[in-house]
């Protein structure tokens, strides 16, 4: 199979080395490894060899990358600083970041695999802002081009979003490398038996594999569950729990427990430092244990565990530890071995990076879905709401459908705060939300208009199909009497309905008429359902 790859010996590259390299199972790992890592971090990386050629080329590059790169010019200005780059990388025997010619901030790894086999992993392509910029340690501009033609290119592109470029070329360091010599070594005559050979190649495609089904997962529950489940997987293990350290309080929590009832570990909470799992946590360092009552005679193995062997580990992110694995009787009865621990370790490299990319994805949804909703209700918010209205009238548009809207006002709403107060005011906003909420489907839209006004949009509904839900509506409202302390206060609304594009053919006169319809249901008497007529 063609790889794409020369094959022929490079200076500096015995033999045996080129064809390691050259070997397809390998490089085809490395592509699917190297691809599902770059979406992880969200940043492009690239495999070359030490003289400058590209053996796996990022399939993620930044617009500015791909503008210089579709130019003779650019692309030989590339090569050369990479290639500048790399032989100080693999003269310097550490990490490097520097500032290629476009400004943009790239890091190289080394990876060095015997005294001839040396590989260097590029990525990052990041523009740092100002304040970024000036806190980047001294000396990082390794090479500056005189770059006034891509520079006036830059301004012309898309700004590329600034991101940290310092922890992630230690997880690359953490993550690639480990992988990389575990290709080298598979790709190298075996100095082992063919069943140690057999189980090496086992271990490392289940590693393979489990990376490959972390990447897409961000939601965090599922993430806990799919972590532990995995790590369990690769050592072949009945038991675990993955527990996650809870920094305000210094405690860990369980997330997800494997072959252990739900009831033991729902309320377990160990303090940093205490037992096993809290002094993995403490000090950093995973642990192996063949027999816990021999290695600890102080602690005697519970009757609920079929061994006494297990395994304990951190999660760490920049090192920072941020839970723990702990993994328990292994199917075959064996006892946990060394070889069993490296696995886990460079797996829980990889989950730790899922966990954090999780939270943050989690804080994003949260932050988006605060920014979309009303504190006060739960309801979205009236923003939230003009964007989905726009799109249900495209939507129309395409399938020459309809869809109907409210316009919902809560009647003599300034009556209830002037004379019950705001608490209760507040109580009769939400009394109504949930009975508006309840009335209609779960694809339907409801919001918070402003102050005491809701909107509702329903799709695929016409006007006259959604007199019935109004209607409905207006009296679960009424029914629903808010606690005062004194007479209840029994809120009432008046509701207008608009349909699109029967009553109107753009966003702001489908509101209007809606909301003059609800005005005439204010004028006819209150608490009633008025829809448009056009």
């Amino acid at each position: 199979m063609n790889t794409g790859l020369q094959t022929e010996t490079r200076q500096g590259l015995s033999d045996k080395a080129a064809q390691a390299v050259s070997e397809p199972i390998n490089l085809l790992l490395w592509r699917d490894f190297q691809e599902a890592l770059s979406a992880l971090l969200d940043v492009p990386i690239s495999l070359y060899d030490r003289r400058g050629n590209v053996l796996a080329q990022s399939k993620k590059e930044t617009t500015v990358c791909d503008a210089i790169r579709s130019h003779k010019n650019g692309a030989d200005k590339c090569r050369e600083v990479y290639s500048k780059a790399i032989s100080q990388v693999l003269e310097k025997g550490k990490i490097y970041i520097y500032k290629c010619h476009s400004r943009q901030y790239v890091f190289a790894v080394p990876v060095f695999l015997d005294v001839n086999c040396s590989f260097v992993v590029i990525g990052g392509h990041a523009y740092l802002s100002g304040s970024e910029e000036k806190e980047f340690f001294e000396g990082t501009a390794a090479f500056a081009f005189d770059s006034m033609s891509l520079m006036e290119l830059r301004k012309r592109l898309k700004t590329i979003p600034a991101r940290s470029v310092f922890s992630i070329p230690n997880i690359i360091n953490n993550l690639a490398v480990p992988f990389l010599k575990c290709l080298y070594l598979m790709s190298q005559p075996a100095a082992e038996s063919d069943l140690m050979q057999r189980n090496r190649l086992k271990s490392f495609n289940a590693l393979e594999e489990v990376y490959r089904s972390l990447a897409p997962v961000l939601d965090r529950e599922e993430l806990y569950e799919t972590i532990l489940a995995k790590s369990s997987e690769l050592v072949g293990a009945e038991r675990g729990t993955l527990m996650i350290l809870d920094s305000k309080d210094n405690v860990l929590c369980v997330k997800a427990s494997v072959g252990i009832d739900k009831k033991i570990t729902e309320d377990l909470r160990i303090k940093a430092g205490e037992g096993i799992s809290g002094a993995t946590v403490a000090n950093g360092i995973p642990v192996v244990v063949k027999d816990i009552e021999r290695e600890a005679p102080a602690r005697k193995n519970m009757p609920a565990y079929k061994t006494k062997s297990f395994i304990s580990l951190p999660l760490k992110f920049d090192n920072r530890v941020i839970g723990v694995i702990n993994i328990a009787d292994k199917i075959s009865g064996e006892v946990f071995s060394e070889e069993d621990l490296h696995l886990l370790v460079t797996f829980a490299n990889y989950a730790s990076i899922a966990l954090e990319r999780g939270a943050y994805y989690s804080m994003s949804e949260e932050l988006k879905l605060l920014s979309m909703t009303d504190p006060l209700t739960g309801l979205f918010n009236r923003r939230y709401f003009h964007e989905r209205i726009f799109e249900e009238i495209e939507r129309v548009k395409r399938h020459s459908e309809c869809f109907t809207t409210f316009i919902i006002d809560i009647d003599n709403f300034k009556g209830f705060n002037d004379r019950y107060g705001h608490t209760v005011g507040d109580e009769v906003l939400k009394s109504v939300a949930r009975s508006i909420r309840d009335a209609v489907r779960s694809m339907d839209v409801v919001a918070r208009y402003g102050g005491e006004e809701f909107a509702v949009i329903l799709p695929h509904t016409s006007k006259k199909d959604s007199e019935d839900i109004a209607e409905r509506m207006r009296k679960d409202i009424e029914r629903n009497a808010v606690a005062t302390g004194d007479q209840p206060a029994r809120p009432t609304v008046s509701i207008g309905v608009a349909e699109f594009p029967h009553d109107a053919g753009n966003i702001d006169d489908l509101i209007n008429r809606a909301d003059r319809a609800m005005y005439m249901a204010k004028r006819l008497g209150k608490n009633r359902v008025v829809l448009h007529e056009g």
